[in-house]
């Protein structure tokens, strides 16, 4: 046992591990540990995806378990420019700037990523997330800069619709769910044999047999091990032809995957989960939790979005164009706000989502309608700097 248990706790380690992810910034989870995943459910429902908004999830190593995350966009789009404060945003605190910055479209000249971030003429402008790439944003910039101003807003809500697609990725995560089942079996018998071996080899069981059964015992286990390989690489090629049926473009990526799944043959117990990962990439976390949710789970999520629509909250009001470049943002998104509403299992009414809070003393006499604070006095301001609503 001396000899085996350092490889041993490396593979599981590194097995346990896989599932780990996250970041320093506030992400939105969709996932499930139990059952199918949506594999039994009627046509049509949502896979009946748990919520969370954390940094860090941990997806535990069961072969029904996947997840997928998204993003708040850290900037606003608009015709006139760009400006990095966010707007129409699901998180809370919302991922707001360490400097204010407003640019129309013909000021940014060159876009680059370094370090983590975005930069606009060489200056820090916000960090780089899947949900706002450099790339992305100096595609935009190429595209939108020669545009008069109603084809950029075209264009421009194009681009915020993509954003907005519940019942897409709704479709995706199933058919992802469904296209990868027997991966997941083939996995599951890998890790089952591969717990047999680690339990043979720590309660030392070669140790207990006489000589002729431990060598009738070693001639199987070589074929064991023949077949342990055989599944390995059937199901590494299983993966790169789901995950090139889910992300076409991701080529290298999709290598650099296989490639970890061929040298490290614990990371490739778990290949769902890195084909499930992205599939919500670049979506609104409203989009979803409409999509993966039933019933009123993402609620907060849906009341957190829509009082920011409806009462946006500009934290650098010393830029002049900021707020003006947010609420023009804003208005591209508020139908699509609306109808991910709609969405839901069961729909979501915006009367019901921006209900006054209940009283949480007889002497109040007014709210704050974006973060739900209450108060007093009628004549008192909300730190957030929005007009507070009589009671």
């Amino acid at each position: 046992m001396s000899t085996w248990w350092p490889i041993l706790a490396v593979f599981w380690g590194l097995y346990l591990a896989d599932g780990l992810r996250g970041t320093r910034r506030t992400r939105f989870f969709g996932f499930r540990a139990w059952g199918g995943g949506g594999g039994r459910r009627a046509a049509g429902r949502s896979p009946g995806a748990r919520l969370a908004e954390n940094t860090w999830l941990f997806t535990p190593p069961l072969p029904s378990a996947w997840t997928v995350a998204t993003e708040d966009l850290p900037a606003s789009l608009a015709p006139e420019g760009v400006s990095n404060s966010p707007c129409v945003s699901a998180g809370r605190p919302p991922p707001w700037p360490e400097h204010a910055a407003s640019l129309s479209w013909e000021e940014v000249q060159r876009v680059e990523a370094s370090g983590g971030w975005i930069r606009i003429n060489g200056r820090a402008f916000t960090p780089e997330t899947p949900a706002l790439t450099a790339e992305t944003l100096r595609g935009l910039a190429a595209t939108l800069t020669p545009l008069d101003p109603p084809a950029r807003r075209k264009h421009l809500e194009a681009w915020h619709r993509r954003r907005f697609r519940p019942l897409r990725l709704r479709r995706r995560v199933r058919l992802a769910v469904a296209r990868t089942r027997g991966l997941v079996a083939l996995n599951t018998v890998q890790t089952l044999l591969a717990a047999a071996a680690t339990a043979y080899l720590v309660l030392d069981v070669p140790e207990w047999l006489s000589p002729a059964v431990r060598a009738q015992v070693n001639t199987q286990l070589l074929a064991v091990g023949a077949a342990w390989a055989a599944a390995h690489g059937l199901a590494v090629v299983w993966f790169f032809r789901v995950h090139r049926r889910f992300f076409p473009k991701a080529g290298q990526e999709r290598f650099g995957h296989c490639f970890t799944a061929l040298l490290v043959p614990s990371q490739a117990l778990r290949l769902r989960q890195h084909v499930l990962w992205r599939l919500a990439e670049g979506q609104h976390p409203l989009a979803l939790a409409t999509a993966l949710a039933d019933g009123p789970v993402g609620q907060a999520w849906a009341q957190s979005t829509l009082r920011d629509l409806r009462w946006p909250r500009v934290p650098a009001r010393a830029v002049e164009d900021t707020g003006r470049l947010a609420a023009s943002a804003s208005s591209f998104v508020a139908p699509h706000v609306l109808t991910c509403l709609a969405t839901a299992l069961p729909p979501l009414r915006e009367a019901d989502l921006l209900a006054p809070p209940p009283k949480d003393s007889p002497d109040v006499c007014a709210y704050c309608p974006r973060c739900g604070d209450q108060f007093t006095r009628p004549d008192a301001a909300c730190p957030h700097g929005i007009a507070l609503v009589r009671r």
